[in-house]
């Protein structure tokens, strides 16, 4: 009940949400899936690289108004906020093929996430958060039954976003709520920033065809499974010994029964027959 009082208290002191723009054009590129997992409050998180360094964890928040990057995240990779608190990255990589190159974002750290990572309620550290200045350049679609997201690119740049950015501003003295959660989390035996696994990664696209098959429908060459020998137009029969039939069972095992690094089998049917390939898991980004 404690830990449910804190975070609805937290909801309530949220970031307000950014301007409205224009409508933006009809999307004109190309769709990338992205994948994200959720954290326990049921929060989209999504993985991505900074400067070629990470993995880090980033919430998708539509509320905050630019993309926010961890100061002790920026420590580490090396980027100096400037006057104003804004950092410039060469290169920002969201896994699944998202790539935004000299991209600008906030260096700080958000009292909200401080606060979570404080009292460990993603279930995970959290290193930063996604916004508007970001997000807008994509139309997103959400599907919860699915591990993926749909990000297509749009012809439009986002207006930079008004009200942030100058010194002594600050958040009206909501920041101490960060320490305050911190300070909670400890009192409550809650461990903050708990470890997380990484996501184990095969480098296929699988598909159901019309007779229910679960069928490889394209490799990543240089992925695990790839490398392990499958094919587009492998039927997938078993993974680690255990019966596959549709697509989520495979997502299932991946998620409950191998980590990065495992060596696995998976059984294949290739040409009427069947075979054994031995794949190697990797992380996902």
């Amino acid at each position: 009940m404690k830990r449910l009082w804190v975070w609805c208290a937290l909801l309530g002191l949220a970031c307000a949400g950014p301007l409205f723009a224009d409508d933006p054009k009809k999307p004109d590129g190309k769709t990338i899936q992205v994948p994200y997992r959720m954290t326990n409050f049921n929060h989209v998180m999504v993985r991505a690289k900074i400067n070629g360094q990470g993995p880090f964890n980033f919430i998708v928040d539509t509320g905050a108004p630019a993309l926010f990057v961890a100061t002790a995240v920026a420590d580490k990779i090396g980027v100096k906020a400037d006057k104003k608190g804004w950092g410039s990255f060469d290169k920002f990589e969201i896994e699944g093929g998202v790539v935004l190159e000299n991209f600008k974002g906030r260096i700080e750290t958000p009292f909200q996430l401080e606060g979570m990572n404080g009292m460990g309620l993603a279930g995970a550290e959290l290193h930063g958060m996604i916004g508007y200045n970001l997000l807008a350049k994509f139309r997103i679609e959400y599907d919860f039954t699915r591990t993926k997201m749909s990000w297509t690119e749009l012809n439009f740049e986002p207006p930079p976003p008004e009200g942030i950015g100058n010194k002594g501003g600050g958040a009206g003295g909501l920041e101490i709520i960060g320490s305050i959660m911190k300070t909670l989390g400890g009192f409550l035996g809650t461990k903050p920033n708990p470890d997380l696994a990484t996501r184990p990664f095969l480098g296929l696209e699988l598909g159901e065809d019309n007779k229910g098959n679960v069928t490889v429908k394209s490799v990543l060459t240089s992925g695990p499974a790839g490398k392990g020998g499958a094919k587009s137009g492998d039927k997938l029969v078993e993974f680690k010994g255990r019966t596959v039939r549709t697509v989520k069972d495979v997502e299932g095992y991946l998620n409950r029964l191998v980590k990065a690094g495992d060596s696995i089998t998976l059984t294949v049917e290739r040409e009427g027959s069947k075979r054994e390939i031995i794949v190697k898991l990797e992380e996902g980004l």
